[in-house]
């Protein structure tokens, strides 16, 4: 390949994780001028706290070693990770999973990490604030132009949608189809609080909430679950508790889906009274010291799976490529492979002749594992809510449903994954078919 491809100019259109992951890996190609753009007036990362196995924090130390020094600024906490049942005969109990070891993960505020990610590049590069209107694609070989609200204009080779659940750039990739488009209702809802550790532990108690030996723990309900980590070094306990609608009415794909469940106090309370451990219904009292008028659940929405993350210049990652739910913490990892892999194949253009075959070699190598995590999620959702068909709160059958599902994340070669992708890459550019 040329040692001296042509300048290559990158759109990112969104602020999020996946954005500036993706960002930080481009920095590193001088062939390769970067923009990134949000809509917003400050680059803004919502949403609970992240879990990193130890292999997305060995990924992103692959698309920039100061990620996980960014990790540290950011207060992470290096925990282990357990399952317990809060309700059920084995009440109690713990559930064994593979990769839960002591120390295992880092657990770090959403928007902490993206503060401390984003210090690391040239202020000329972000561009907050910035709404655009439409993207046309021009002439061929003229790559495609943005224009925005205010009027300007700028010219990029490629476009990456990098905004999220309800962006636009799904838009570019799969066109009107609001079936694809749009994201639908799953029946689970999700409600995440920060509190203090300390009134966290009047509430919870100490046994699971001991800053010396820190614990994310996961607790199995009769239709809901709970979950507890630490945050801000430590200083700070974040619950997120989570439900499925039984009787919620399914949407058609068209209508637009909700994105809160409303319940009086009493009503939550109730969902969670098969869950009297002390230390769950402390969390339930922490909710609703914080709720005390209604309780105002996030619906959780996933889109459908994409026949296609790329177009000849336009491309998809994070959740505008696949939204999904987030009992297993995939979407984060999946998004930071598709930043590590996508920025390995535009570092390697040799022209910008070969932007198609790059962007192809991309969506065969990543979209098959995001279509995996998607619907292990969505197994894992039932499950840790005590929905999982035929299993229930039988805690031996869920210890074999659940043993191996994390296994997918945590024995990824991405190495391996790399290499593909580039010998994607290359046959497609020498004019061989890659088998699908």
């Amino acid at each position: 390949m040329s040692s001296s491809p042509s300048r290559v100019r990158v759109a990112i259109i969104g602020g999020g994780l996946a954005g500036a992951a993706l960002l930080r890996g481009l920095l590193r190609y001088p062939h390769i001028s970067v923009d990134m753009y949000e809509s917003r007036p400050a680059f803004r990362e919502e949403g609970p706290g992240l879990a990193f196995t130890t292999s997305t924090q060995a990924m992103l130390a692959a698309i920039d070693p100061d990620l996980e020094r960014c990790l540290d600024r950011a207060g992470a906490v290096r925990t282990s990770f357990e399952i317990r049942m809060a309700s059920g005969p084995h009440t109690g109990q713990k559930i064994e999973v593979n990769g839960a070891g002591p120390r295992s993960n880092k657990t770090v505020s959403r928007q902490a990490f993206l503060t401390e990610m984003l210090n690391g590049v040239p202020p000329r590069m972000m561009h907050p604030n910035a709404r655009i209107a439409n993207v046309m694609n021009l002439s061929p070989g003229e790559g495609l132009l943005l224009i925005f609200e205010d009027g300007s204009q700028k010219r990029y080779d490629i476009v990456v949608g990098a905004d999220g659940t309800h962006g636009f750039t799904r838009q570019l990739v799969l066109g009107a189809d609001e079936y694809l488009v749009q994201p639908h209702s799953t029946g689970f809802w999700s409600l995440p609080i920060k509190v203090p550790l300390r009134r966290a532990q009047q509430a919870m108690g100490t046994r699971y909430l001991d800053p010396r030996h820190p614990r994310r723990i996961g607790w199995i309900g009769d239709g809901t679950g709970m979950i507890h980590n630490l945050l801000d070094n430590g200083t700070e306990v974040e619950i997120v508790v989570y439900g499925n609608m039984d009787n919620m009415v399914q949407e058609d794909g068209f209508s637009g889906p909700s994105w809160a469940q409303l319940y009086t106090p009493d009503e939550f309370r109730d969902m969670f009274a098969g869950s009297q451990l002390p230390v769950c219904q402390g969390m339930v009292d922490l909710i609703q010291s914080v709720y005390t008028v209604q309780v105002a659940a996030i619906c959780q929405l996933e889109h459908a799976p994409a026949p296609t993350f790329a177009t000849e210049n336009v491309c998809l990652v994070g959740d505008s490529a696949h939204s999904m739910l987030a009992f297993q913490g995939a979407s984060v990892c999946i998004a930071i492979e598709e930043a590590l892999v996508l920025s390995t194949l535009l570092g390697r253009l040799p022209s910008k002749a070969a932007i198609p075959a790059a962007l192809q070699a991309y969506d065969q190598v990543c979209r098959p594992r995001a279509e995996l995590a998607a619907q292990s999620s969505a197994e894992t959702g039932f499950l840790v809510t005590g929905r999982g068909p035929g299993v229930g709160l039988d805690a031996g059958l869920l210890q074999g449903q659940l043993l191996h599902k994390w296994d997918y994340l945590l024995d990824v070669d991405i190495d391996a994954q790399r290499a593909t992708a580039s010998m994607i890459m290359d046959q497609l550019l020498s004019g061989e078919a890659w088998p699908m």
